[in-house]
């Protein structure tokens, strides 16, 4: 975005070690037991927002994250720095209709279009290391998918 001359922004809405719902803990395999940060940005260009991101780490794999601060931090690069890359992606997308709750966050109207991406990072070793939920302004975001053979 920067390189195309917008200005862009995160704030950080949540931050905390939670025991994970059940979504979560189907995704890492984990227990009630276990816990992970969740962390919930909202993102904007030029001062508009256009995406919601909760993501979800396990604190077992990276116990001191909640030291980042992700209003100025980017966590693959923190995950980087701990050798916890995320080298690959595998995303589902989904078009749904705006909730109240993401057209007060995302300054839409309610049952707007959103594009609903659930994401999962991987390491080169194959390991699940974040998950996120994103959810996108419908009228300020398009995507390019290139699919190799």
């Amino acid at each position: 975005m920067s390189t195309k001359g917008l200005k862009t922004k995160t704030k950080v809405l949540y931050f905390q070690r939670v025991v994970p719902n059940s979504e979560v803990q189907t995704e890492f395999n984990l227990s009630t037991s276990d816990s992970v940060f969740k962390l919930i940005r909202l993102r904007y260009v030029d001062n508009h927002p256009i995406v919601k991101v909760p993501t979800y780490v396990p604190v077992s794999l990276v116990p001191d994250l909640e030291k980042i601060n992700f209003s100025t931090a980017s966590l693959y690069l923190e995950l980087k720095k701990r050798n916890l890359a995320v080298t690959h992606v595998v995303r589902k997308l989904e078009v749904k209709k705006a909730s109240s709750e993401i057209a007060q966050k995302l300054a839409v109207k309610e049952n707007d279009p959103v594009f609903y991406f659930r994401t999962c990072g991987y390491t080169d070793k194959d390991q699940k290391i974040e998950y996120s939920i994103a959810t996108y302004r419908g009228d300020m975001n398009s995507f390019i998918i290139d699919l190799k053979r």
